[in-house]
């Protein structure tokens, strides 16, 4: 199977499944590997051990994640890194994890360009201490409201010559942040992307929490698809909701579906 073609399951999507399942069902039902969640790994070394006995090489593609801080003044909040990253950085080593993922605050009384030096001084640490064990580092900006790293070109100006740092494009917070145009977005710098769809509210109001399986809401997927592979994107893609509705449903039967609509979404343009 080609990069084009590969496709991981997040681990949000089937979130009260512990991690070593979520190997499994993720082999079970047709994926290539899974992002795994540090909301389940973080303080559960039954659990981190459990998976670690399961995986193989190649298998996790990310941690998810990292989420940077700032303080009151806007600075970067490094205590709290640096507190942060080594738990993180030491699930990737035992896992074996291409990346650790960052995401940047909410915080509407951020000022952006405080928020822009914030974050590249933290990706920075982050690269740092992720290279230490041979994992690298996607950022992943979110389109609610209240962050201040909202639009793809706030992403790219985050990491702009800032090296050894890649990026995530979920097409949710896409669509939270109104789907703009993507020109301005460094689409070689695009390590992965994580598909989901949005129900129809206005895209402000929409959450994490609210996310769909590809295909039942209302994102423009194809057209997002379509616009990055024009721009040369031949990287992987990956199942993410976090919508709680999921996890109360069966793990296997939520990953089969979601992998038979990402196929139904990524196929065609595969073939043309």
């Amino acid at each position: 199977m080609d990069s084009d073609s590969a496709l991981y399951l997040n681990g949000a999507t089937i979130m009260a499944t512990a991690t070593a399942r979520q190997v499994e069902v993720a082999r079970e039902t047709g994926f290539d590997g899974v992002e795994v969640r540090a909301e389940r790994l973080l303080g559960a070394d039954a659990e981190l051990r459990a998976a670690t006995a399961v995986v193989r090489p190649g298998e996790v593609w990310s941690l998810n994640g990292l989420q940077l801080q700032l303080r009151d003044d806007g600075a970067l909040d490094r205590e709290r890194l640096e507190r942060e990253l080594p738990p993180r950085v030491e699930i990737c080593r035992a896992l074996r994890a291409a990346y650790l993922l960052v995401v940047p605050p909410r915080r509407a009384d951020a000022d952006r360009t405080k928020a822009v030096a914030a974050m590249r001084e933290g990706l920075g640490a982050a690269r740092e201490a992720a290279a230490s064990i041979g994992a690298g580092i996607a950022f992943e900006f979110l389109g609610f409201a209240d962050c201040p790293i909202d639009t793809p070109a706030l992403a790219a100006e985050v990491v702009m010559n800032l090296p050894g740092v890649d990026l995530v494009l979920d097409s949710c917070h896409w669509h939270a942040s109104g789907s703009g145009s993507l020109a301005a977005f460094p689409v070689d710098r695009l390590a992965m992307v994580h598909l989901n769809d949005a129900p129809p509210k206005p895209p402000r109001e929409v959450e994490d929490a609210d996310r769909l399986l590809p295909g039942q809401g209302v994102i423009a997927l194809r057209t997002l698809v379509d616009a990055l592979r024009a721009r040369g994107y031949a990287g992987p893609w990956s199942l993410e909701t976090f919508n709680p509705t999921y996890w109360s449903a069966d793990p296997s039967q939520v990953a089969s579906e979601g992998r038979r609509l990402l196929g139904e979404l990524l196929e065609p343009a595969m073939r043309d």
